[in-house]
């Protein structure tokens, strides 16, 4: 992995207990290193965004292919519904048994399906995989659901001018009481870019939890509206290849673009602490 230097200098207090609430500090890191890691899950940082992570050549030409992919979807809610999703989600599930059960029963096939996309080369998110499992002090492995393996590396497609995501949240615990997950204290996204429109498609970041009035109806539509929301502390206009990691249980959206679709990967990441395995899941 290409090392960087950090956009601003890491200068929040030692790790320590989580701040409820909210980040620390709007620095970002943009090296994926373990320090970087164990800040950004205890909320001391605000992001990691490392440019380069993977190359851009490679990344828009498998853009082109998810596009037109045969699994092609989209999500479920009201405020998500213009957004395309190639393979299940968790989020999909819904609290359906018959859903669930889709979702676990297809998790490896999914799996293997966006490896071979990527063959020879290694996909984006089996490198982020890979450096997850060597730099947390614990490890990481693939998530599992009362047993059951979950799907990881979704596919997130943005057509140009329509799609975009309203101000939301995405806590594994909204969407599955699971006994695995009842020691997470916090949940990353590693989001991997593979085409990003020029003008539009930015990350806003709000570094704060949703209150509980405002999660009320993101589990209804799936999110906010604009103008009921003060302004983002951290906005960030990625670029093809680039990989961005922040926590996903903070408020947070994406704008819609022009030109071209915004495609993009994203894995979940959950943290229990830096004694045990990070897990991984879509």
């Amino acid at each position: 992995m290409q090392t960087l230097e950090a956009i601003h200098p890491i200068n929040a207090p030692p790790i320590g207990k989580m701040p409820a609430g909210g980040a620390h500090s709007t620095t970002v890191a943009n090296e994926l290193t373990t320090e970087s890691l164990l800040r950004l899950s205890n909320r001391e940082i605000g992001a990691i965004h490392v440019k380069g992570f993977y190359p851009a050549d490679i990344a828009q030409a498998i853009a082109d292919k998810v596009i037109t992919h045969p699994d092609l979807g989209h999500y479920h809610k009201k405020y998500t519904s213009s957004v395309g999703r190639v393979h299940m989600p968790h989020i999909d599930t819904k609290w359906d048994p018959v859903e669930t059960k889709k979702y676990h029963d297809k998790a490896l096939s999914s799996i293997n399906d966006v490896r071979s996309l990527f063959f020879p080369r290694i996909s984006p998110v089996d490198y982020v995989r890979l450096l997850l499992q060597e730099l947390w002090p614990a490890g990481a492995n693939l998530q599992r659901l009362r047993a059951r393996a979950c799907f990881v590396g979704a596919f997130r497609v943005f057509q140009p001018t329509t799609s975009r995501f309203y101000p939301h949240n995405d806590r594994l615990d909204e969407e599955t009481d699971a006994p695995e997950i009842q020691h997470f204290h916090e949940q990353l996204v590693a989001n991997l870019y593979l085409k990003v429109p020029a003008d539009g498609g930015e990350l806003q970041l709000w570094l704060r939890d949703p209150t509980e009035d405002e999660m009320e109806v993101i589990r209804k539509v799936e999110g906010l509206q604009m103008e009921d929301v003060e302004p983002p502390r951290l906005v960030i206009h990625p670029e093809p290849g680039d990989l961005i990691i922040f926590s996903s249980r903070m408020l947070h959206a994406v704008t819609s673009g022009s030109e071209c679709h915004r495609v993009g990967m994203a894995a979940f990441i959950g943290c229990s602490g830096p004694d045990r395995p990070l897990t991984y899941w879509s």
